[in-house]
């Protein structure tokens, strides 16, 4: 798990790198010029050079994302509580064509997986907190579709 850590921080980064490049012309390149100013052309820079990747790999995944949404038709996490106290499950199902006919069959594939409360998502903790689930449910394609719109 502490693999992923890293590439899910920048899977984040990434999704988010329009509202970071907003935030840093607004705030905090002023900040810099204001209370730093020997700084300033250095940020700047940085910032110019990291938007050049991170600009590249969006698009990269972009594109990636688009090839993989002309197989994968939905892809769904849905959590439970487990059958003993204090246990969850995670249960992944995607629909994959296995061709791109419209006619060809598609495949069922479901991984399931125990998790720890640490590692479900904070809605879902906090109705179970509250007494309101017993079950929660991401669709996985439309979160994605919607954050590479952007």
């Amino acid at each position: 798990m502490a693999f992923f850590i890293p590439l899910i921080i920048m899977a984040i980064g990434l999704a988010m790198w329009n509202r970071i490049m907003v935030w840093a012309r607004d705030q905090l390149f002023p900040w810099v010029a204001e209370h730093v100013p020997w700084m300033s052309d250095t940020v700047k820079l940085a910032f110019t050079e990291l938007d050049k990747y991170a600009t590249a790999i969006r698009r990269n995944v972009k594109t990636a994302w688009q090839q993989l949404r002309t197989y994968l038709l939905e892809q769904v996490i849905e959590f439970e509580k487990g059958l003993t106290p204090n246990t969850y499950v995670r249960r992944m199902t995607a629909l994959m064509k296995n061709h791109l006919r419209s006619d060809a069959p598609v495949k069922r594939i479901v991984v399931e997986e125990d998790v720890a409360w640490d590692d479900l998502p904070e809605k879902y903790r906090q109705s179970l907190v509250a007494g309101d689930g017993a079950n929660y449910r991401m669709d996985v394609t439309r979160m994605r579709d919607q954050e590479l719109e952007e």
